[in-house]
């Protein structure tokens, strides 16, 4: 979970550090992550850790997660494999998802989102 303070993003000018990171690996020759590496170096000894209970993670493979947890959380993050929108989701975390689905939406109706 990342937060940014973009006057602080625009200032320290982050956009083009990113850049120059991903151009000097433009031959693939320092890593081979995609652009997690060039991240990293460029909020390297810049960031905080927030509050473990702010970003509750696991929805997707840990079914012990307490509902009280989960309804003081700012953010869910639905992370393993067993996705809410999956036939093998979780049932009692699945309600946290389908509830912001219009599944009056065409494109919706041609997802088999198994609800």
């Amino acid at each position: 979970m990342n937060i940014f303070d973009l006057d602080a993003w625009r200032r320290e000018k982050c956009t083009e550090q990113f850049h120059y990171w991903q151009n000097l690996n433009d031959d693939w020759s320092l890593w081979k992550l995609g652009t997690l590496p060039a991240g990293l170096a460029t909020f390297y000894s810049t960031t905080k850790s927030l509050d473990k209970s702010w970003h509750v993670v696991g929805l997707g493979y840990n079914p012990s997660i307490s509902m009280n947890e989960i309804h003081n959380a700012a953010v869910i993050h639905f992370n393993g494999n067993m996705k809410p929108w999956l036939d093998i989701a979780m049932t009692q975390y699945k309600e946290l998802w389908t509830k912001y689905i219009d599944s009056e939406m065409e494109f919706v109706q041609m997802c088999n989102f198994g609800m």
